[in-house]
């Protein structure tokens, strides 16, 4: 019997996970900014400034929370690859 040696495939470089990461959530930010932009396009003059303003934080807090998960997620495919 042969011993076995592991494969070593060269670990991906910072920006090579980081073009993973963002090639995985550019529908999500395309999707997001769209429903702002029309949001804010389509805003009656009265509503400006108010609920509009919570809507955006949300989103922008939605947004954090996937780059968060996916960051996450990436990180321990790494692992679990090593």
């Amino acid at each position: 019997m042969s011993p076995t040696t592991p494969s070593t495939s060269p670990l991906p470089t910072c920006d090579e996970r980081i073009e993973a990461v963002m090639t995985q959530l550019w529908p999500k930010i395309d999707q997001v900014v769209r429903q702002l932009v029309e949001r804010a396009v389509d805003v009656p003059e009265a509503e400006e400034f108010g609920a509009i303003d919570l809507e955006f934080r949300d989103a922008g807090q939605e947004l954090v929370t996937d780059v968060r998960q996916a960051s996450l997620a990436s990180r321990k495919k790494g692992v679990r690859g090593q």
